[in-house]
């Protein structure tokens, strides 16, 4: 049995993709923090470490537990935070990404996969963007993602470790953090739940590529088992966040009362991405259509 370790795989995608590799088959360990993940996520089947993959108590178990692959999730995901602690995000994604690289540089292993952003192509020239198109950095967030991308690299070349970057668009799904900034999905649904109205910056005409977790999933497997190099994981397809906000009001049952509030300055006003690569190298493609996940998500927050 190959096993593979997950850092972050307490959170929201994380833990989906525990959950898939140990049905595949797979020795899992998950390491996480918990600052933002949880516990009760993690599957029974997987083993648990409470660890900042900062630390070099990380690095050690890294050592001793000599894994065939490594799945790097762990991160600070809001770019609202970023910009009002960069150091803090750094530390996370920068520090943190370049340790975990350095515990799993010359164990022997199969794939170090690093699970990276759309946010780094900004507001791009090109939709559906593509894997070669130009970094355009709106926040310290995509700065760090990006430099977590070059310590990725650097450690590729060296020789000594395969390696594999997913730039992913907007995930949404079950479990996903209502209180994050990217999780514009599940604080539509909580709020449609509970009967509140939603709020949209600026007037709502912003586009995001909406791909649901378990089409993510399977894309980071395909990626962790088959892929080198840099791949997208999107839908290719725009809706806008006012369309978005009819449309879960109308798997809902109700015509949401929406507030509109301020744009914030230094937001994208479009965003899709190419995933033809991955379509291409991996045989994988999104397959959940918009609706269903919307209802699977809505479903989720009325059951919890």
């Amino acid at each position: 049995m190959q096993r593979v370790l997950i850092t972050g795989g307490a959170g929201f995608i994380g833990s989906y993709l525990a959950e898939t590799l140990v049905r595949a088959g797979f020795e899992v360990t998950v390491v996480d923090d918990l600052s933002t993940g949880h516990r009760g996520f993690v599957p029974r089947a997987a083993r648990f470490r409470k660890l900042d993959v900062r630390t070099m108590a990380f690095r050690d178990f890294v050592r001793q537990f000599k894994p065939a692959y490594v799945c790097h999730l762990a991160a600070q995901r809001s770019a609202e935070r970023s910009r009002a602690d960069a150091s803090a995000d750094a530390s996370i994604n920068v520090v943190g990404t370049a340790n975990a690289l350095a515990a799993a540089s010359g164990q022997g292993l199969k794939k170090f996969l690093f699970v990276s952003t759309a946010a780094l192509y900004g507001s791009a020239r090109e939709i559906p963007t593509p894997e070669h198109a130009e970094p355009k950095l709106s926040s310290p967030y995509a700065v760090a993602k990006l430099a977590g991308e070059q310590y990725v690299s650097y450690y590729g070349a060296s020789g000594n470790l395969p390696v594999a970057v997913v730039r992913l668009a907007n995930v949404y799904g079950p479990r996903q953090d209502a209180s994050n900034e990217g999780g514009v999905v599940a604080r539509f649904a909580q709020a449609l739940v509970a009967g509140r109205g939603l709020t949209i910056e600026g007037r709502g005409e912003q586009t995001r590529d909406f791909i649901y977790v378990m089409d993510v999933v399977q894309g980071l497997m395909a990626a962790l088992t088959d892929g080198s190099g840099l791949y997208n994981l999107g839908t290719g397809e725009e809706i806008s966040i006012r369309e978005l906000a009819i449309k879960m009001g109308e798997i809902a049952g109700v015509v949401p009362k929406v507030t509109y509030v301020a744009a914030r300055t230094d937001d994208i006003p479009r965003s899709a991405l190419s995933a033809l690569r991955a379509m291409r190298e991996l045989r994988w493609r999104p397959a959940t259509p918009l609706m269903d996940g919307l209802r699977q998500t809505l479903k989720w927050y009325k059951e919890l």
